[in-house]
């Protein structure tokens, strides 16, 4: 006969089991939690050992990354082994866009590395923040000697807080390059001229760039194609490069306020330029294919001379097969001549911070990091040249075993050249880009027209009421008083009112638990969530470069908000393209879906593995995709052009430059089909509300003679309101976040055909120092998404209260 008790004994020593395990699994999962916060709070507060000086080092690297760590790491050991009371830690963010990115950060922080690179186009902005230690009263005594050093390259980090070659030092350079081109020689002696010699003028490029366009050579199809002159890229400081040899400029030096691209020397150049690109078949690449664009275009064999590039280029043009292994033979030669002979240099030194805590130690590591023996090492990388005349002139960096041979050429031109001159204001540098692209890049607009913009844009930057008023710092020890007092009243509040509810002790003993549960999230929303969002809405009426601590913040009340509505063109283009954008992509995008959903709701064998396979890609990286997209988009290589190309010629047209002068039409709705890949999360939301839908409805709609349209209309839509609804909405926030696509894709380009607002605000903040500017631009980003989302809910209201009544 069976135990009646046994199985109450079972049942209660399983209960005991579980309830045992459950504290088990509790404990080790307090203890994991605790661990990992005493693991990173140590890590975090782990310096140097008592009575040893800790130093930051921060740099970036190239494409020879892991041996340019190398080169620093092994400076920084010998600088250790000569002073063991002294550690030094390094970080490298990666290239030099992420580099400044972390750097802006620690410098909010009020904890900037000791030690870090500065290129000489940022220098006046890091002066006119404080943020350089000048280092001539370091120099004294010391073996580091200036006129050891190539002029131009020390001249460029001389500021007095109005122009750069004059005043304090703050930096030492530690390497520097010309700017050139490179050619393919067995290109030019096919083309039948010579390559280009010393004291080559413009006329020279132009001859050369002629003959070779006029050259075909044979694909690995073994098909005939067109070979192109030249690649001629546009950047800002090539463009003053080019001009500076036609004795023209972009700007009266020392006086930013005068544009002078109207001279008849800066017109005459840049016309010319144009021609080249847009009217001479085949003279310049045209600047169409987003692939083939910048250095890497040199490597297709197809191009003659590539340029102007500095020595940045070397390591991966090294890895051109020769002529015997099916590659070519290419060469350097320096910027070509015009009306005079100029150079330019692009240096970059190490730089010391104001805020360092121990700045004669870190001045002592700054001799290593820059002696001759790291810059040898640095010179056979082949990224720079050395700043140090003695070692640009060594074997180091004339190695006559690796290309390209006319080292010389690099020397020659350094010993005769000048460094640019920028102004303080970094979105000039930007300004001048996106202008001038418009023609010289895109051709949409002639050189005139985009001189006219130019002038405009930055004479509406110079005239900004934040440009022209004084304003005084941000009282924040009074908004924290006044926050603080604020809470504590809050708290007050709530305590009395708490304690004037009559409860029974067990509820006042549950409430008290659930208040005490609650406290880890409530004071993660406190510190993570609302004080960064009150902090955001205080800069937003503010002045405040990112790049300092928040006491040097100015208080300019609404100036930033007039600035924006009022004088900032570039704000009004950018709300213009993402509102196109969004036109487009969230009725598109959320068509796509609903079709693709109901095509996945058909119960058909393997009906999963197609689910998951339109689910994946919104999974995937968006960095990746943006690339693929790219190709997909390029108007002469990618797939899609191809594609269109027959299909469109039968109407005598041919397919847009999605991303070149067709980009103001075109570019949003590019990125608007390529929204279409990342669609899966949304058709799975959909699926899940066809799915609910109960079945009967549609037998009765059946029954009623219904078809599949009326169905669909009368029963899917209806009961899918909710979803349809939930789904716009967060397609239409989605919309106006737009960021990873365009900033990969395009960066905004060409002129701000594609700037949509969130990489807009992005610029601002991170590129341009204008933290409480963008702090701004995202209030307004939020004001306009919750009056869509109104507007929506709004319209949806009838409908809704219908379904429900239904």
């Amino acid at each position: 006969m069976a135990d009646p008790t046994r199985a109450p004994r079972s049942r209660t020593l399983a209960r005991k089991v579980r309830q045992i395990l459950g504290r088990a699994v509790q404990i080790l999962a307090l203890a994991a939690v605790l661990w990992a916060f005493a693991r990173v709070l140590a890590r975090s507060g782990a310096g140097a050992p008592a009575g040893q000086v800790e130093l930051v080092v921060m740099h970036w690297s190239g494409e020879t990354g892991q041996q340019e760590n190398a080169i620093v790491e092994a400076s920084l050991r010998r600088f250790e082994s000569s002073r063991p009371g002294i550690r030094v830690r390094r970080i490298n963010p990666g290239d030099a866009g992420s580099f400044y990115t972390k750097l802006q950060t620690m410098m909010a922080a009020g904890e900037p590395p000791d030690l870090f690179y500065v290129g000489a186009e940022r220098l006046p902005a890091f002066v006119a923040a404080g943020l350089l230690e000048p280092l001539e009263p370091y120099l004294a005594g010391g073996p580091l000697e200036l006129e050891d050093y190539f002029p131009a390259t020390v001249a460029a980090f001389r500021h007095d807080g109005q122009r750069a070659g004059r005043g304090p030092l703050y930096g030492i350079p530690k390497d520097f390059t010309p700017v050139g081109f490179y050619y393919n020689k067995d290109l030019l002696a096919k083309a039948g001229v010579e390559p280009p010699a010393d004291g080559w003028t413009w006329d020279d490029f132009e001859r050369i760039a002629r003959a070779v366009g006029r050259l075909e050579v044979p694909n690995a199809a073994g098909e005939l194609e067109p070979c192109v002159g030249a690649e001629f890229v546009t950047w800002p400081f090539v463009v003053r490069a080019y001009l500076q040899s036609e004795g023209a400029d972009v700007v009266t030096p020392g006086d930013w306020d005068r544009l002078t691209l109207r001279d008849p020397a800066a017109l005459a150049a840049l016309e010319r330029l144009y021609r080249w690109r847009h009217l001479e078949q085949r003279t310049l690449t045209s600047g169409k294919s987003k692939l083939a664009e910048g250095p890497s275009v040199f490597l297709t064999g197809k191009v003659g001379l590539a340029g102007p590039f500095g020595r940045w280029v070397v390591p991966s043009y090294r890895s051109i097969p020769g002529s015997a292994e099916g590659g070519f033979e290419w060469d350097f030669a320096p910027l070509p001549r015009g009306a005079q002979d100029r150079q330019i240099v692009l240096p970059v030194a190490w730089c010391l911070a104001r805020a360092s805590v121990h700045k004669p130690e870190a001045f002592e590591l700054l001799r290593y990091l820059v002696d001759a023996e790291s810059q040898a090492a640095q010179a056979r990388l082949g990224l720079a040249m050395p700043s140090l005349i003695e070692v640009a002139e060594s074997e180091a960096f004339l190695d006559p075993t690796a290309a390209p041979a006319n080292d010389r050429g690099y020397l020659e031109a350094a010993r005769r050249a000048e460094f640019l001159e920028w102004p303080a204001d970094p979105r000039f540098e930007d300004l001048l880009r996106t202008r001038l692209d418009r023609a010289l890049k895109s051709g949409e607009a002639s050189v005139l027209e985009a001189i006219g913009d130019l002038e405009l844009a930055w004479s509406a930057q110079r005239r900004s009421p934040l440009e022209r008023g004084r304003f005084e710092p941000v009282p924040w020890g009074s908004l924290w008083l006044s926050s603080a007092v604020l809470l504590a009243c809050a708290g007050l509040l709530f305590a009395w009112r708490r304690a004037q509810r009559q409860l029974s002790p067990a509820l006042r003993r549950e409430e008290r638990w659930g208040y005490l549960l609650a406290a880890p999230w409530l004071l993660g929303f406190a510190v993570f969530m609302a004080g960064p969002i009150l902090l955001s809405l205080l800069l937003s009426l503010s002045r405040w470069q990112g790049i300092t601590d928040l006491s040097q913040a100015r208080f300019v009340g609404l100036a930033n908000y007039a600035e924006l509505f009022w004088h900032d063109a570039r704000f009004a283009r950018s709300l213009r393209v993402t509102l196109y954008y969004t036109l487009l992509a969230v009725p598109l995008g959320q068509a796509a879906a609903l079709a693709a959903a109901l095509l996945m709701a058909q119960k058909l064998p393997g009906i999963h593995l197609l689910r998951a396979a339109w689910y994946l890609p919104s999974v995937l990286a968006g960095v990746g995709i943006a690339i693929l997209w790219r190709w997909v988009f390029d108007p002469e290589a990618g797939p899609l052009n191809a594609a269109l190309r027959p299909l469109l010629a039968w109407f005598g047209a041919s397919p847009p430059e999605w991303f070149g002068k067709d980009a103001a039409l075109f570019g949003p709705p590019a990125f608007a089909l390529m929204g279409l890949w990342f669609l899966g999360g949304t058709m799975m939301i959909y699926l899940a509300g066809l799915q609910a839908i109960p079945a009967e409805l549609y037998e009765a709609a059946a029954i009623d003679g219904a078809g599949p349209l009326r169905r669909f209309l009368s029963v899917t839509l209806p009961m899918l309101a909710p979803v349809l609804l939930f789904n716009t909405i967060m397609a239409l926030i989605g919309s106006f976040q737009v960021f990873t696509q365009a900033y990969v894709m395009t960066g905004g380009e060409p002129g701000d055909a594609t700037r949509f607002f969130v990489l807009y605000l992005y610029n601002q903040a991170f590129e341009f120092y204008e933290m409480g500017y963008a702090s701004a631009m995202a209030w307004i980003l939020l004001a306009i998404v919750l009056a869509l989302t109104f507007l929506v809910l709004r319209a949806s209201r009838g409908r809704m209260q219908a379904e429900v009544a239904r």
